[in-house]
């Protein structure tokens, strides 16, 4: 890799990956309030609202904003405005069919999420949200495929900033309840759209021109991606719908308490994500054949989440501290969670094989895959364990789900990943987590993770040098930059 698409590299996910960061130093300092505000049970009922209306979301979408991404940089500038409205409007008309269905059974859908049928609120707020998130969704597109990266990071900080005083505002002055969460996540997403078509105003203004032929090939695109992300929000809530059935709103509200602990590696899942979708077509689209940087990007991704997720694990006990008491038991049911961001970050870079050849049916079979390996484990663990069942459950099915997007991927897309040293490093991490979930014993936990990161950082000792080089070569250069 040439010295200045190294450093162009390292500026782009720099500059898409602040925000993220930034947004996880909010989340950090906003979590012990929102604990101390919010007992478990509420909490566990926010937590079933999300489930929801990440499902609904996912639906309405129409998987018509992955045809947006893909068909960017096929379209010229002039061109990609009406692009984005060709694919957001079946979005639209089908929220609002979204929306009247919601309205017919809002005493049903707040029975099935909340146990009674009087939270009608919620139901109201979720329709508004919907639609709003939607605009939202392509809103937050354009920034990205045009490489914004510190317009988009900033997105981050404001979205988690407004859902935090939001959350906060509504539990000191209205009600210590669940809805203060809902509050807040209607509030973040309506103040990231109107900030985010703010800074592309002229680009919103122009282009409006519907046109049956691209409406429906948009369609045609992206609507297998909807079987595929309705059943892969079935894998990544399979342990909360089994928490629902086997388990308490207690157990519900540690489980989310410790997936906001590991946030900090979801954001940063987030933040390559959003940087590597466009840098990976625009690679692939002038120089197809280099296979080679795509092999050497999963290396020194797979380096730095192994080493991140070891040391979330060793310092889990001390994270947790900043929760109020309440909340103290999800430290033993962190340790599996990490497999999330740690096995879909990576595969993010292996999959591209997928969707460069637009084989996107596979999508759907993998997520299959996945979401049965995660029932299987959910109906086997969950009401033994609990909250600990469902993330043992869940972190191995994220295994399962990146080996999944990886083999199907490479065999359409040949590239040389180093499968076997990588495999070594997850069954290194799952020592370290089922002895960090299962026993309690302070030096052997500590002890296991010691021992996997010192294997990690071996195995991924070149990666790990070239990183620091790269990071250090940066700095040196903007230096030397901001010194001419």
């Amino acid at each position: 890799m040439k010295t200045q698409e190294r450093t162009s590299l390292i500026k782009s996910f720099l500059q898409f990956s602040a925000g993220p960061w930034l947004s996880a130093l909010i989340s950090f300092i906003a979590t012990p309030i929102t604990t101390y505000l919010i007992i478990p049970a509420e909490f566990g009922k926010a937590s079933m609202y999300t489930v929801a209306f990440s499902l609904i979301l996912q639906v309405v979408l129409l998987g018509t904003d992955q045809s947006f991404v893909r068909m960017f940089s096929e379209h010229k500038e002039a061109d990609r405005s009406t692009l984005m409205w060709n694919c957001l409007a079946p979005s639209l008309t089908i929220s609002a069919f979204a929306a009247i269905l919601l309205l017919l059974l809002k005493r049903e859908v707040s029975l099935l999420l909340f146990d009674s049928p009087d939270h009608l609120m919620p139901v109201f707020i979720m329709i508004a949200t919907i639609v709003i998130a939607v605009l939202e969704r392509f809103a937050t597109l354009v920034l990205r495929m045009k490489k914004r990266g510190i317009a988009f990071s900033s997105l981050r900080v404001v979205h988690a900033a407004a859902q935090a005083g939001g959350l906060i505002f509504y539990a000191l002055v209205v009600a210590r309840n669940f809805y203060a969460v809902i509050f807040g996540t209607f509030i973040s997403h309506v103040v990231v759209l109107i900030v985010s078509v703010y800074m592309e105003r002229s680009f919103w203004k122009k282009g409006f021109a519907l046109s049956k032929t691209k409406i429906r090939e948009a369609v045609l695109y992206g609507l297998p991606f909807v079987p595929a992300f309705m059943v892969t929000w079935l894998f990544q809530s399979m342990d909360k719908l089994a928490l629902r059935s086997f388990s308490t709103f207690d157990q519900i509200g540690l489980y989310a308490a410790a997936n906001k602990v590991v946030a900090v590696l979801l954001l940063i899942q987030a933040g390559f994500s959003t940087f590597w979708t466009p840098v990976a077509y625009e690679k692939f689209e002038k120089k197809p054949e280099d296979s080679v940087f795509f092999g050497k990007m999963f290396g020194l991704l797979s380096a730095v989440m192994f080493i991140m997720g070891l040391l979330v694990i060793g310092f889990k006990d001390l994270i947790i501290l900043i929760l109020d008491r309440a909340y103290l038991p999800a430290a033993s049911i962190m340790p599996f969670l990490i497999f999330h961001p740690i096995m879909y970050t990576v595969s993010e870079t292996t999959v591209m094989g997928i969707n460069f050849l637009k084989k996107t049916y596979w999508h759907m079979a993998i997520a299959l895959i996945a979401a049965s390996a995660n029932l299987v484990g959910n109906i086997l663990f969950v009401p033994t364990f609990g909250a600990r069942g469902a993330a043992l459950s869940t972190g191995l099915s994220y295994i399962i789900f990146f080996y999944s997007r990886t083999l199907i991927s490479r065999k359409l897309y040949p590239v040389d990943y180093r499968l076997a040293r990588f495999t070594i490093a997850v069954m290194c991490c799952v020592s370290v987590a089922l002895i960090n979930t299962f026993i309690d014993s302070r030096v052997l936990e500590i002890g296991s993770v010691v021992i996997g990161l010192t294997a990690a950082s071996i195995m991924y000792r070149k990666e790990l040098r070239y990183s620091l080089k790269m990071l250090r070569d940066f700095i040196y250069r903007r230096k030397r930059t901001s010194k001419q």
